[in-house]
Order: structure tokens, then C-alpha cells, then sequence
């Protein structure tokens, strides 16, 4: 069984590297762009292929146009965005600041503040799914992947793969015990550090409570309550004149 999907990888590899893309202007593209399967578009390989004819970018999750292995481009098999702006070579698409809702600037590689300031051509995004995750990569092993793809007029447009796997019974038992663990690690320490904040408020409290009845049984002023201001009784105020005590002295003046 083994060997026989292995043959038949092989097959499909050959036969997807037999398939000759071109770019709009006719002309062959590299050996690295490979056909879609069920599809006469061409992305680059080890990259996603969209249902909607464009592909994505694996390292920088960016959405292009790519190529066509129908010289005529058939508007139905390859999608023609960006097919005179750009005509020999791939074409990003990028989401400017400028555009509305959905929309897409053509552009190659480079900055993209640049390329919105070019506007080669602008594009309304066609929804699509992931037919393709890694165009002409081959796996002993299957997985479930889905994708799910946003763009918007500020933010660039991004693939998200996910696997699907089921935790096994004693992996969450072992999960319980060290969330538990680490649980009654950082609780323990906190309950005992407001205890002692606890401890030390109740026992502020009181030794200002037993200072207060001291200095009311001496007559003192009382002490005012905290965060406010206490209350001096009222004094006469100063006339501005100057009363110097006269001073006795035992000792005669040297001009009387």
C-alpha cells in the first residue's frame, strides 16, 4: 500500500512538472513554477494555491498573482489581476491605506508605501479557500488543515493552517496536576503577604488609638483624623508694631 501511494506521488509529481507555465506576456516562467492541481494556475513551489486562481506566499503570508499554463489565459481557469500592469512576472497584491474595503493594489517585490503611491491597478478581493498548502511537497502523514484568510484596507492579507489532534487522557491528568501544583505555588505566598499586610494595619490602628487617649487624658490638642488638616483655635493678629521688652540691667551707662 505503502509503495503504491508512493507511485502515485511520483506520477503526479511528474506529471505537474511537465505542465509549462507562462506570464501574461507570453513568456515561460522558471522551472519552480508548477501547476495547481485541477487547475491551470501556477504558483511557486512549496507555496499555497487559492480556489480563487491567486496563491499565497508561505514566509510572508502575502497574496500574488501568479501563472497560467493556457497561453490565452482563460479568464474562467487564471485570473487576469494585475494581467496588463505587470505581464512578466508575478504580481503582489497589497491592501493601501487608500483603498476602499476589500480592495488590492498590484505591485512586485518591495515596500509597500511605495507601491501604493505607484496605484499600478486596483482589485476587489474574490473570497476563496485553500485547494493546495505546499504546492509539490509530498507527506507520509496526513493532517486536517483548514485556512482562513481576512483582508482589509489597513492590514495585510494572512493564512492561517491549523491541525487537528486529540489530547490523550493522561496528557490532561498530567496537565491538572502541574496547573495545581503551580496554582498552590503562587497562592500560598499571597495569602500569607495579606495576612501580614492584614496584621500590620490592625496593629497601626490601635497604637494610634492608644496615643490619642493618652494626649486627650494630658490635655493635649487631639491629633486630627488622616487626610485632613487640623484646626488651630483663633489668634488676634498683629498690629505691626514692634514691642521690644525693656531689658534691666545692674550696670550704669557710660553717657548717663
Amino acid at each position: 500500500m505503502r509503495r503504491l501511494m508512493l507511485l502515485s506521488s511520483l506520477l503526479f509529481l511528474s506529471a505537474v512538472s511537465a505542465s509549462t507555465c507562462y506570464w501574461p506576456s507570453g513568456k515561460v516562467a522558471a522551472d519552480n513554477w508548477l501547476q495547481c492541481p485541477g487547475s491551470k494556475q501556477c504558483c511557486a513551489e512549496g507555496e499555497a494555491c487559492l480556489s480563487n486562481g491567486l496563491c499565497v506566499a508561505g514566509k510572508y503570508m502575502t497574496v500574488y498573482r501568479g501563472a497560467c499554463t493556457d497561453k490565452s489565459w482563460p479568464i474562467s481557469e487564471c485570473p487576469r489581476v494585475c494581467y496588463e500592469e505587470i505581464t512578466d512576472g508575478w504580481a503582489n497584491l497589497y491592501p493601501c491605506p487608500s483603498n476602499n474595503n476589500e480592495v488590492f493594489t498590484c505591485g512586485t517585490g518591495g515596500w509597500a508605501d511605495h507601491v501604493c503611491e505607484q496605484q499600478l491597478g486596483n482589485y476587489t478581493w474574490v473570497s476563496s479557500n485553500v485547494t493546495v498548502a505546499q504546492l509539490g511537497v509530498t507527506s507520509s502523514s496526513t493532517a486536517t488543515s483548514s485556512a482562513t484568510t481576512s483582508a482589509s484596507s489597513r492590514s495585510k492579507e494572512t493564512t492561517t493552517f491549523t491541525s487537528s489532534c486529540t489530547a490523550s487522557p493522561a496528557g490532561n491528568d498530567a496537565t491538572m496536576k502541574t496547573g495545581l501544583g503551580v496554582g498552590l505555588g503562587l497562592g500560598i505566598p499571597l495569602l500569607l503577604a495579606a495576612a501580614g499586610m492584614l496584621w500590620f494595619y490592625v496593629h497601626t490602628q490601635r497604637q494610634i488609638q492608644s496615643l490619642r487617649q493618652k494626649l486627650d487624658e494630658q490635655g493635649a490638642v487631639p491629633l486630627a483624623p488622616r487626610g485632613q488638616y487640623a484646626r488651630l483655635p483663633p489668634q488676634e493678629l498683629d498690629t505691626g508694631k514692634q514691642h521690644w521688652p525693656e531689658i534691666q540691667s545692674n550696670y550704669r551707662s557710660e553717657l548717663s
